[in-house]
């Protein structure tokens, strides 16, 4: 019936539709606000029979016309224009006729790059490019600036416009970056790579040339300078600067010693002692040298940016310490949803360690994992859907349990540990097998703790 009413609403109005929707969660929310502040109307469309943004959506846009799940209709003729979510299958009928049709297809991104009037600052990378965006954005706000960030984490693009803003920060996923066009962004970085998301790129090759795609229009690539291979995607025609670890070349963000201690620094100018940093773990080092030299990079004065980076706290189920009892330190890492993010963090954590992965992995492998525990001492207990294929790859590199909840993962997390162990989720998987994200997998494995605690 609905998808009836839709024919028939074209043909009594003249075809005023000209705004198709793909995609009906977050992003499509913000569409649906952008387009009707502007007077503009659309069709939205999403494959789920229960879309998480249907009401949002509705309240922006009443008139707007929905279709769910089996009801999706073929593309209205009126249709000039498609705006597409990052969640949208590339191959998805709908968005194939439009192609072959010749018709705009892009993204709430290049609405955002169309409409802004201020630098944006676009980070991507396969791990703490949600950590660099919130430390970027506070960075800038202890240096005076006004910098809304949001994008891929929290605040999608479209509501982050405002005309008082002096700079944006988006984090970018590889889906984001993939389905929009080149973005003529004032800096970008792409931190590192691992693989991710292979089931849905096919290879690690696409996926990196998904992420690689923030570099190819901007006007100053922030490199890091640990990651040649990555530094070199950055474009010709790009003024660039860097961030490492080690001791900093001119105009370069890294670590210097001094009086016995390693401090945050540009060139040979020392910034902060890292000790003086809330978040933990030499991975955040390199996260907040990228802050600096994003923020440096449209004019920021690193001096007075420091602070911010001094005050932050970090952020929820990223490397949180969240329990201490009996000399023994709880981590929730749930954030770590591949590979690559679980191997930075087992490697920040000296001694002991108890490892709590598992889930669904995306159609990666745990080799580099198995790497990072041989030689360690530790166990793993782990769940989820791949929690057999995970087993395997550490078979004898480390005692396992094979558990099937999170309850029971943090019971036998708490008998394997002894004082001085670390106990870390950093599940390596994705958390949909079990979860809704990885935000409640963190909230599970808090709640078990407290749990087992009293």
């Amino acid at each position: 019936m609905r998808g009836v009413a839709l024919e028939m609403s074209e043909q009594e109005t003249h075809g005023v539709c000209r705004v198709l929707v793909l995609g009906m969660g977050a992003t499509g929310a913000s569409v649906a606000r952008y387009l009707a502040a502007r007077g503009d109307t659309a069709v939205f469309c999403d494959t789920r029979a229960v879309a998480p943004g249907s009401e949002a959506i509705a309240r922006a846009m009443p008139e707007a016309a929905q279709f769910l799940g089996d009801e999706l209709p073929a593309l209205p003729h009126t249709v000039e224009q498609v705006i597409v979510s990052p969640g949208v299958p590339l191959d998805l009928p709908l968005l194939v006729t439009a192609r072959g049709r010749g018709l705009e297809v892009c993204s709430d991104v290049d609405l955002f790059m169309r409409e802004c009037r201020a630098p944006v600052i676009a980070v991507t990378g396969s791990n703490g490019k949600s950590t660099v965006t919130a430390m970027t954005a506070a960075a800038l706000a202890a240096a005076g600036w006004h910098a809304p960030a949001g994008g891929n984490l929290g605040t999608p693009a479209l509501d982050l416009l405002d005309p008082q803003a002096d700079a944006y920060v988006l984090e970018l996923s590889s889906f984001q970056l993939e389905r929009s066009g080149l973005l003529d962004a004032a800096v970008a970085v792409l931190l590192n790579l691992s693989p991710d998301h292979i089931d849905s790129h096919g290879d690690f090759d696409a996926y990196a040339a998904a992420k690689a795609r923030v570099y190819q229009a901007c006007r100053h690539a922030v490199v890091n300078l640990d990651e040649p291979d990555l530094a070199a995607l950055a474009g010709s025609d790009a003024v660039v600067s860097g961030f490492t670890l080690l001791a900093p070349g001119p105009g370069d963000f890294g670590l210097l010693q001094r009086g016995g201690e390693a401090w945050l620094a540009c060139g040979e100018r020392p910034l902060l002692p890292v000790a003086e940093l809330k978040i933990a773990g030499r991975h955040n080092f390199s996260n907040a040298l990228a802050a600096l030299a994003l923020g440096a990079a449209i004019g920021a004065d690193p001096q007075s940016m420091v602070k911010g980076l001094k005050d932050f706290p970090g952020l929820p189920h990223r490397m949180q310490r969240v329990h201490r009892s009996g000399d023994v330190t709880w981590i929730d890492d749930s954030k770590a949803t591949n590979v690559g993010a679980a191997v930075t963090s087992v490697n920040s954590i000296p001694g002991p360690l108890v490892l709590i992965a598992g889930g669904d992995a995306k159609g990666g492998d745990f080799v580099a994992l198995a790497d990072a525990l041989r030689e360690r001492d530790c166990a793993a207990v782990l769940i989820g859907k791949d929690r057999e294929t995970l087993a395997a790859a550490l078979k004898g590199i480390c005692e396992l349990c094979l558990v099937d909840d999170m309850d029971e993962a943090v019971t036998v997390a708490g008998a394997f540990a002894r004082p001085g162990s670390t106990v870390l989720l950093a599940p390596a998987c994705s958390s949909l097998d079990m979860y809704a994200d990885y935000t409640e997998r963190g909230i599970a494995f808090r709640a078990a703790i407290e749990e087992r605690a009293s």
